[in-house]
């Protein structure tokens, strides 16, 4: 027979209790201008030199692969449209018009309903996606893949127009920004004892429903040049990374609470009724147990 003592793990870390600290959106998240413009610095035709091939290659590649997953993104859309459609219908409410309807008239002995009816639908435009990409050292071979999976999702939310914003989290951004001796603003808006440390994330916007068609193909290019750095397919010379979207760490628990912080205020935003929030991720997370502690003296 089992004692308490047995059912003890006696290896565990110790648990601890702390609170989300209010982040700092502003500084946090990086917009996809930005990044566009940092992209644009390195991967340009203007100074493509000995890389043409590269160049030519990788966007031949994201013109097909845009043309292979029609199908995919059709059905996923048609299978979009059903549920909405069926999770509109379970919402319907039926109302009486006032007028009479002819048609029942007849039944006036033994029928008190008659009049007409109208059934409201409520709006089918109500959801919202927010997609969060591992910008880190071990998605590399990965990363390719990744991406197309993820282009898939951008197609379909054009496809179906409802509001998207796809951030990569990762803990370069502002590392780059040390190495030119800036000064990397705080993170964190207002902190008290027993909060999480959370600076060492960044929100890089690559896309946005904001974007239009020409900026969002051309990011795909970039990032799929990006991309293909690690592929072991010989497109020719390549592009050197650019220093501030280097893959880095994992900091998977910083981005979850960035993302609490920034989701019901993009659904407010928005005005959409449903935001689903996916995480493309290879997982094993940065530790996240530093928290800030505050003396008798007020001082941290």
């Amino acid at each position: 027979e089992l004692s308490v003592d047995d059912l003890v793990d006696k290896y565990a870390d110790e648990k601890k209790f702390v609170n989300i600290p209010k982040i700092n959106l502003k500084e946090t998240i990086v917009d996809y201008k930005q990044v566009t413009e940092m992209l644009d610095k390195t991967y340009t035709p203007d100074t493509i030199g000995d890389c043409k091939t590269f160049y030519d290659v990788t966007l031949d590649d994201i013109t097909k692969y845009e043309k292979d997953a029609k199908k995919v993104v059709s059905y996923m859309v048609k299978e979009f449209e059903m549920k909405k459609a069926a999770d509109q219908y379970a919402r319907a409410s039926v109302s009486k018009t006032g007028s009479l309807d002819m048609g029942r008239l007849h039944t006036y002995k033994y029928n008190d309903d008659l009049f007409k009816k109208v059934t409201t639908l409520p709006g089918a435009t109500n959801h919202g996606l927010v997609l969060m990409l591992d910008w880190s050292g071990s998605m590399a071979a990965n990363l390719q893949g990744t991406l197309k999976q993820l282009y898939n999702l951008i197609w379909f939310c054009k496809r179906t127009q409802i509001p998207f914003e796809v951030f990569a989290f990762s803990d370069q951004w502002s590392a780059g920004d040390s190495r030119h001796d800036k000064k990397i603003p705080s993170k964190i808006t207002s902190f008290k004892s027993g909060d999480l440390i959370v600076n060492d994330c960044n929100l890089l916007q690559f896309f946005s429903s904001k974007m239009n068609s020409k900026d969002i193909y051309k990011m795909m290019h970039n990032l799929n040049m990006y991309a293909n750095t690690w592929s072991r397919e010989y497109y020719g010379r390549r592009y050197n990374v650019p220093y501030q979207l280097q893959l880095g760490g994992t900091p998977l628990g910083q981005a979850v609470a960035c993302a609490m912080e920034f989701i019901p205020m993009y659904k407010k935003q928005t005005g959409v009724q449903k935001i689903n929030t996916v995480f493309l991720t290879d997982g094993y997370g940065c530790n996240l147990n530093s928290t800030h502690h505050i003396n008798t003296n007020n001082q941290t």
